[in-house]
């Protein structure tokens, strides 16, 4: 995006053009003024009305300490701050910050530097295996869904819990995938405690991309209106990705920018594709890999797989029967998932030999996971 001798900024015509945007020619603060304006306009939908001017919302914003999530905080805050010193009697709404630890590991100076920088917002970390305190179906649901081998032994740390049930699921990509669904299922629990209207997450139209054709490769295409379009979830909390009109590495440029050095906001990349060995890769890294590099010479085709997806018409989210892990609503255009090994004859109809019966359904992604599941003995090997 960086270039020499740009000429002025075609938008303001006054300042030496720094970037090269979308075929524009921009100075620095026009470009932080277009980025901004993305995520402002994606906003506008929570302006109060005359009736509401009273009711202060408030949004949960998951924090990776990546760049998409720093970047969108930092913009929000930015508007915030524009609303107070312009001599609001309230702000327009209340963000509320959550970092989840993946890793069991919780960076709480990491944290601190945030609250510091952007001190108008509470902020909350909690570790991933916190989700059995806060969302008390999930043990159950694990224990049937890891079938008769799987035993969810209760006087153990919820530490070891997650980690004795990871262990069980064989592959990258069964694991991704389930911690992809602990982590929503998390996140929407923690949302709906501290009484949110929605959540803000950090997806930029790249990750929206790349989320979007990894649910089609995992069989979980249709999920993929809730996944990646703003609006109610059958979660019953509304997402909202007010970065869908920005890019990844637009996103990266205006972090290293924009974005306070104490905070130290890198664009984590993910481990290249060749050196990763079969075993190692999910579904998500490779698709993630093949978006980022080919999004940025084709940016164009990338935002066309959000705008088509934008179009699909999505069941209302609170009809049907609804997957017991996932919570997304069930396809019925085929066979029930769940009832694995069926002699319908159906694209829905997965082959499984064991015994594994669940009370509640399995959407089909959720089954073809399930697939993957060893004893965790046969798994550590």
């Amino acid at each position: 995006m960086e270039g020499k001798s740009l000429g002025f900024c075609l938008d303001c015509k006054v300042a030496p053009a720094t970037q090269t945007v979308r075929k524009r020619n921009l100075c620095q603060q026009c470009f932080f003024l277009f980025i901004g304006s993305k995520v402002v306009k994606r906003m506008e939908k929570y302006r109060p009305r005359n009736a509401e001017k009273n009711y202060q919302k408030k949004f949960l914003l998951p924090l990776s300490y990546g760049v998409s999530s720093s970047t969108l905080l930092h913009i929000l805050n930015l508007q915030l701050e524009r609303q107070i010193s312009s001599g609001l009697s309230h702000r327009t709404y209340d963000i509320h910050v959550l970092n989840v630890g993946i890793c069991g590991q919780l960076d709480n100076h990491r944290l601190d530097l945030f609250r510091e920088a952007y001190p108008l917002h509470t902020y909350a970390q909690v570790p991933l295996h916190s989700i059995f305190k806060y969302d008390t179906a999930i043990k159950d649901v694990i224990s049937e869904y890891g079938g008769p081998e799987f035993r969810d032994d209760q006087s153990k740390t919820d530490q070891e819990r997650l980690d004795h049930f990871r262990l069980s699921l064989s592959t990258a990509a069964a694991r991704t995938d389930i911690d992809g669904i602990l982590l929503t299922r998390l996140v929407v629990a923690i949302a709906k405690e501290q009484d949110c209207d929605a959540i803000l997450w950090g997806d930029s139209d790249t990750r929206l991309a790349s989320k979007a054709l990894s649910n089609v490769a995992k069989g979980r295409g249709f999920s993929a209106p809730w996944d990646v379009c703003d609006g109610m979830t059958p979660w019953g909390i509304q997402f909202n990705f007010p970065l869908r009109d920005v890019f990844k590495f637009e996103l990266s440029t205006y972090a290293s920018l924009a974005l306070p050095k104490s905070l130290n906001v890198v664009d984590s990349e993910r481990p290249s594709v060749d050196n990763l060995s079969s075993k190692s890769l999910s579904i998500e890294d490779l698709l993630a890999h093949y978006v980022e590099t080919q999004g940025q010479k084709y940016p164009g085709i990338m935002a066309n797989i959000v705008r088509t997806i934008d179009k699909l018409q999505a069941p209302p989210p609170d009809t049907g029967d609804k997957c017991v892990l996932c919570g997304m609503p069930v396809d019925k255009s085929g066979e029930d998932p769940s009832a694995l090994g069926g002699s319908g004859g159906s694209q829905y109809v997965l082959e499984d030999r064991r015994e594994r019966h669940m009370t509640g359904t399995l959407c089909y992604g959720c089954a073809r996971t399930r697939l993957d599941l060893v004893p965790p003995e046969s798994a550590s090997a």
